[in-house]
């Protein structure tokens, strides 16, 4: 079987392009989508030239680098995603870069959750598993309220956090906005309390995330 291999599974009017280099992953989702002959499967190692209107891509994560994995997944915005024979922390990492993404399948899912999860992909749903669900839920969170306690932060807050986060001291901070060091002390204290942050590190790295160069 080559890498465009294909089988049309009866008639076919849906499909899907399985992205991998496993022609064993290949024939094993071709028996597993036997219940579902309205689709037709094609696996290449990459996504080719009139591909993008694919009902569905299904990325196996497994037989792929990171670096070529996360390639392909930017290529495939417009297309409905799926990731297959992921494990989960790989499948957490990427939903946090690629948040679009519909679908996750782990390298032990079994048949029947396999057809039932193309299914609900086909019809515009999302197959996460709870718990990946979970995780990602409480990251959104805690990205929704560091957001919201960065707007309560003031300007000079935020532009103290902001030099700190480039590697200044207090003192150079001082230095460069004209004010005393306890000045720059109190203005730090304060925006830590703000943003529940542990550190100046951590408190320069979430303003660095949401801001620009902030009145700099």
């Amino acid at each position: 079987m080559t890498d465009e291999a294909s089988v049309a599974l009866v008639a076919a009017s849906t499909r899907l392009i399985l992205l991998s280099n496993s022609e064993p992953l290949d024939s094993s989702l071709h028996q597993f989508l036997m219940g579902l002959p309205q689709l037709r499967l094609i696996r290449s190692n990459t996504l080719r030239t009139g591909q993008n209107d694919a009902d569905l891509a299904l990325v196996d994560v497994g037989s792929f680098a990171d670096a070529e994995c996360l390639r392909l997944l930017r290529q495939l915005r417009s297309i409905p995603t799926a990731l297959i024979n992921v494990q989960v922390d790989q499948a957490r990492r990427i939903l946090e870069q690629h948040p679009w993404i519909k679908g996750v399948f782990y390298a032990n899912t079994n048949r029947t959750n396999l057809s039932r999860g193309i299914g609900t992909l086909l019809e515009g749903g999302d197959w996460l598993p709870r718990a990946l669900m979970e995780k990602l839920l409480g990251r959104y969170r805690q990205l929704t309220h560091a957001s919201q306690a960065i707007d309560d932060l003031s300007v000079r807050e935020k532009q103290i956090l902001v030099l700190a986060g480039k590697g200044l001291s207090n003192a150079e901070i001082a230095e460069r906005l004209h004010l005393s060091t306890h000045t720059i002390k109190s203005h730090i204290h304060n925006a830590l309390g703000k943003l529940g942050a542990s550190n100046r590190a951590q408190g320069a790295s979430l303003v660095l995330g949401h801001v620009g160069e902030v009145g700099i």
